[in-house]
């Protein structure tokens, strides 16, 4: 019996040393997974961020720096209706578009071609 002990003795240390670059890989994609919600989340409040300034100021430039405020950036950012149609009361929607940068090496390739996107609306306040 101690020899049979003896022979299996480094089968558990394999097993890991096998088992290992698998978890490392699923814990990288867990994390940019992770991270991507995380920009989702941001960019719904940027979007909120961006569509509140933009019904008190028709000035798009002012709702893109409120969007990239958050954070994120360079970010598209999208109003409607156009300043000339605008009428007191009326919603105005604020559209926004990112795309996140990679930051785990491996999978961060896989994911670059995500864009993510979020809008947000709310009635326009001045004229």
């Amino acid at each position: 019996m101690p020899t049979r002990k003896r022979a299996e003795g480094g089968q558990a240390t394999v097993e890991l040393a096998l088992a290992l670059p698998i978890l490392a890989l699923l814990l990288a994609a867990l994390v940019e997974v992770g991270l991507l919600v995380a920009d989702q989340a941001r960019l719904w409040h940027a979007a909120r961020e961006a569509v509140r300034v933009a019904v008190v100021d028709p000035d798009l430039s002012d709702a893109r720096a409120a969007a990239e405020s958050t954070g994120l950036r360079p970010v598209e950012v999208s109003v409607s209706p156009e300043m000339h149609l605008r009428r007191q009361g009326d919603p105005l929607t604020a559209s926004l578009r990112y795309r996140p940068n990679a930051r785990v090496p491996l999978f961060g390739a896989l994911l670059q071609r995500v864009d993510l996107a979020a809008e947000a609306t709310m009635r326009i306040e001045q004229p």
